[in-house]
Parts: C-alpha cells; sequence; structure tokens
C-alpha cells in the first residue's frame, strides 16, 4: 500500500492473523490501538473517510470504534462501505448490516454499495475483476468527495460548504459522470444520477446537493452549466438547495465531469436501509375503533338505563306486542261464523261474493269511461253516438 501511515490493529490480540469473521475481536483490536488512532487524528484532522467491507471480522468491528473516535475528536467523518448480498451467506449479511448500524451512530454521513448491484451488473465477470470494479467505485467516491475541495478553479466548493452539507446527514448518495461532444453537459448530469453500482440514485427531496463540474480543454460554457443545474432541480424538487463550483483539469481534454452529492433525505434512498413495513393483520375480531370506543362511552351517559334494564325493557315490549298479536287473532277467530278481518269490520260491510255472470253495480265501478259508456253501450250498433261530456 501506498498509505504513508498505517496502524496495526491488534498487535497482541490478533498477532496480524485477523479477526477470524467476528466483529467483536475486530472492536477489541481496535480498542487495543486506540490511542494510536487517536495521536495520528487528533492533530489538524478536519475531515476523515472511513472506507471498509462489511460483513466480516475487521472491517465490521473495527469501523464503529474509530467512527466514535472522531466523533470525540469532532472530526467530519464520512463513511463508504460495502455489504454483501444476501446470496453470500445469512451470517454474514447480518453481521454486515448490524455493523451499519453501530456505524450510522458515529459518522456523519454514509454511502452504503451493495454487492448484490455489483452481482447483478457484473455477475459474468470474473471474481478479481469484479471486486476490483466494486474498489473502483469505493475509489470514486471518497476521491470525488475530496476533490470537490482540492481542486480549484473559478467558482470553488470549501470544506465549509461540504461540512454544511453533510455534518449529521445520515446517508448520501453520489455519482460521477464524463461526456464528450454535443449534448455533453446532459450526458454527463444524466451519467451521475444513473450510476448502476449505486442501489439509491434517485434525489428526489433532497434538501441539500453539492455539485461540482470539471472542464478539460474544451471549457464549459455558462448555458451547459445552466443545463445542468436546471436539470437537478428539477429532478431533486424545488426546495433542494444547489451549492456548485466549477474547476479545470487539462487531462480531461474535451470531456467534462459532473459530480453530484445529495444529502437531507427524509426517506433513507437506500432501499437495502429502509426500514421493513410489515403487512398489517386482521384477526377474526376486529378491536373497536377509538371514535367508537368513544361513542359507546358517551352512550351510556345519554341512556338511561344500564344493560340489563335494556334488556328487560326490550323483553316485555316483545310480551307487550305477543298479547296484542294474540287478541287480535282471538277476535278473528269468529266473527257470525266466518272469519273476517279487523280491517273488514272497521269498513262496517263485508264484501259479498258476486254470483258468476252477475252484471256489476254501477256505484261500485270508479272507471269514468265505463260509468259513462259501459260495455253494452260500447258494442251495441243501435245506440246513436253520444257526445263526450
Amino acid at each position: 500500500s501506498i498509505v504513508p501511515i498505517k496502524i496495526q490493529l491488534g498487535v497482541t490480540l490478533t498477532e496480524g492473523r485477523g479477526a477470524g469473521n467476528q466483529p467483536e475481536m475486530g472492536e477489541e483490536a481496535a480498542r487495543e490501538n486506540y490511542e494510536d488512532l487517536k495521536n495520528v487524528l487528533k492533530d489538524n484532522t478536519k475531515m476523515l473517510f472511513i472506507a471498509a467491507g462489511m460483513g466480516g471480522g475487521t472491517g465490521t468491528g473495527a469501523a464503529p470504534v474509530i467512527a466514535s473516535l472522531a466523533r470525540e475528536l469532532d472530526i467530519l467523518t464520512i463513511a463508504v462501505v460495502t455489504i454483501p448480498s444476501p446470496a453470500e451467506g445469512k451470517k454474514r449479511y447480518g453481521q454486515a448490516m448490524e455493523g451499519i448500524k453501530k456505524l450510522g451512530e458515529y459518522v456523519d454521513s454514509m454511502l452504503v454499495i451493495s454487492n448484490q448491484r455489483l452481482h447483478n451488473i457484473y455477475g459474468d465477470l470474473p471474481t478479481r475483476q469484479a471486486f476490483k470494479m466494486a474498489d473502483n467505485i469505493i475509489t470514486t467516491a471518497v476521491k470525488g468527495v475530496a476533490e470537490i475541495i482540492t481542486l480549484h478553479g473559478n467558482v470553488n466548493i470549501d470544506y465549509a460548504d461540504v461540512k454544511t452539507v453533510m455534518q449529521k446527514s445520515n446517508v448520501f448518495i453520489m455519482g460521477t459522470g464524463y461526456a464528450s461532444g454535443e449534448g455533453r453537459a446532459m450526458e454527463a448530469v444524466n451519467l451521475a444520477l444513473e450510476s448502476p453500482l449505486l442501489d439509491s440514485n434517485d434525489i428526489f427531496g433532497t434538501k441539500n446537493i453539492l455539485l461540482n463540474i470539471i472542464s478539460g480543454k474544451q471549457e464549459i460554457t455558462i448555458g451547459e452549466i445552466g443545463e445542468i443545474i436546471e436539470t437537478l432541480q428539477d429532478r431533486a424538487g424545488q426546495e433542494a438547495e444547489i451549492i456548485w463550483g466549477n474547476g479545470y483539469d487539462e487531462s480531461l481534454e474535451d470531456k467534462i465531469s459532473v459530480t453530484i452529492l445529495a444529502t437531507g433525505f427524509i426517506i433513507n434512498p437506500n432501499r437495502t436501509l429502509q426500514p421493513k413495513i410489515e403487512p398489517e393483520k386482521f384477526g377474526l375480531q376486529q378491536q373497536e375503533k377509538p371514535e367508537e370506543k368513544m361513542h359507546s362511552e358517551f352512550d351510556v351517559f345519554n341512556n338511561p338505563f344500564n344493560k340489563e334494564e335494556e334488556d328487560e325493557v326490550v323483553e316485555n315490549e316483545r310480551e307487550f306486542e305477543l298479547e296484542i298479536e294474540q287478541e287480535t287473532y282471538s277476535k278473528r277467530e269468529k266473527v257470525n261464523g266466518k272469519s273476517t278481518s279487523l280491517m273488514d269490520r272497521l269498513k262496517g260491510t263485508e264484501r259479498k261474493k258476486k254470483k258468476a255472470g252477475e252484471p256489476v253495480s254501477e256505484p261500485n265501478v270508479d272507471n269514468w269511461f265505463y260509468k259513462k259508456f259501459g260495455l253494452g253501450k260500447i258494442f251495441d250498433d243501435d245506440v246513436e253516438d253520444q257526445p263526450l261530456r
């Protein structure tokens, strides 16, 4: 490694043999050399990156210890970590998620890259080449954030801007896109927003965006910068605050580089870290709703009877109705030896059965047309036509 300062963790505990896939061992190893870590970080360190693969022993156990030390020293701490896919083993995946939970308690912001995405996109690549792609993603993420500060240009983003956006933001997403030729501005910003290895690249709802635009020999125009910012504003929402910078890197030649870093999400944009919502289960007997319970409590005061008294009143009403029905039925039994209804007796007469063929008396016919003409008059040819009255 070309890193100038190296600290061996757990010199006496592990004797350089690793943590044996045990996060507890990795944690104790970091605590053993806690003071060595503190001596390196305490002098003028403003920003710390923690890059680790979660799920094993060293990264899962030691990363939260180092992050807690950085929090103690008031250092802006950013973690870029990978998590295994569930196919790599339930235990390893569970250890990774537990490690991320602990790490999240101390870091200001964290970017999580899932190996599942790596499997989906580069599943046909040889193992070493595929994992090298994952390492490149981590390198690009760390380099992208660092170069926002270190590369100077026409419009600079400094450490204070990064701290404003990332301090205690919990999670961030980022991406970098390169493009050249006609329409390079739109192509670069879309590539940055659609990085295939980032599980979460939807920036809608974000509160803060750091935007860094770097161009080479063919310098970017003001119009192209306007296109990029307008696109980001539409994708993020009008409430998002965009802090942007513009630099120059001759090695890009005719290309432009667009790096986007977004924080301040209401809901964690990483689907892996979103809380699982359990489906609501309904039993055979649903619980009484609060408003129904409240109405039932008021009914106690509005009803002058208690439950037993109410049942007694209902029973008495039923007995009373039964007596009325029996009395009515007995009166129907025999009136002049015939069954007669109460309604017929109230009318004062009983309809008599008419003999077959006997004409119906005129007063009992309510039809106006029948009264005027009658059946016989209608079909009698000898009857002269009569005018209608």
